[in-house]
């Protein structure tokens, strides 16, 4: 009987990737376990780690508790955990953060009650250097998701919860852009048509430090989110109509020129496409 029940699939599956995450991942890993709702498995992938992640991970006897050692490849490895997971629904967690208690119950009745949804959020409360709320911007269903994403990523990836089947039915997978890779992914879902919602609750503790990607990677960081907001408006703009697509087309390939002449900064080419596209699609004023 106890070797069925360790076999049976997991209702979610727990999704961790970590890199010289010794300082803190004993904590995001203790927060999990401790979770009200028990029905999980939780995957561990080691990217290649040269402190002691591993050794900490493996003080752990849990046996919903998997281990994935890989070489460091930070996309590869998130993929690799992607597909390890065998439960219905899919909970994003960072080594260096932490669960609410209840984060995984409250979620996991969301999607539950709603079929439609392809992945929700929750808002997160920061600790660490800053302590503070985050994630407010939007509550409830975020309707035209993909066009909203096109003026910046305000999903917070380790509040997330997916359902498994809609990334395996469209095969959706991280893909490189480097430190952005979430702001990728929620665009690759939302373009194909999968709802989102954000449970107006802090489920998450985030932490600030000088160790984020945020600030070893800012460059590289805006330049992939950029990328990805040219990739959204230009499939926006392959979704519009006539008469307004010709000029709208051809505004956006001069916005770009101007931009090649450093007459416009990539992000102003943005903020003007998204106000044109907005009028149009909603009527503003």
């Amino acid at each position: 009987m106890r070797q069925e029940r360790m076999k049976r699939t997991p209702v979610i599956s727990v999704m961790m990737c970590a890199y010289n995450a010794a300082a803190y991942i004993g904590d995001a890993i203790q927060s999990t376990l401790d979770q009200t709702y028990k029905d999980f498995e939780l995957i561990i992938v080691d990217d290649g780690s040269t402190d002691q992640t591993l050794d900490i991970i493996r003080s752990f006897t849990d046996k919903r508790i998997r281990v994935i050692k890989r070489k460091h490849d930070y996309i590869g490895s998130l993929n690799a955990g992607m597909r390890a997971c065998k439960g219905e629904f899919i909970a994003r967690m960072d080594a260096d953060d932490m669960m609410m208690p209840k984060r995984l119950k409250t979620q996991l009745n969301l999607m539950r009650n709603h079929p439609e949804l392809a992945a929700c959020f929750s808002w997160g409360t920061t600790f660490g250097t800053v302590e503070e709320r985050i994630g407010h911007c939007a509550r409830g269903r975020v309707d035209h998701a993909f066009f909203w994403l096109l003026t910046g990523n305000y999903l917070m990836h380790p509040t997330a919860m997916i359902r498994a089947s809609f990334l395996r039915s469209h095969h959706i997978h991280y893909k490189r852009y480097m430190y952005a890779e979430d702001y990728k992914l929620w665009s690759d879902i939302t373009r194909l048509g999968g709802e989102i919602y954000i449970i107006p609750k802090s489920l998450f503790r985030y932490r600030i430090s000088k160790s984020q990607v945020s600030y070893l990677h800012h460059s590289e960081q805006q330049e992939s989110r950029l990328r990805i907001q040219q990739d959204i408006l230009e499939e926006l703009l392959t979704r519009l109509e006539e008469p307004q697509k010709s000029p709208v087309v051809r505004l956006y390939h001069m916005l770009l020129r101007m931009n090649q002449m450093s007459l416009l900064q990539g992000d102003e080419v943005i903020v003007q496409m998204y106000k044109i596209l907005r009028r149009i699609k909603f009527n503003a004023k």
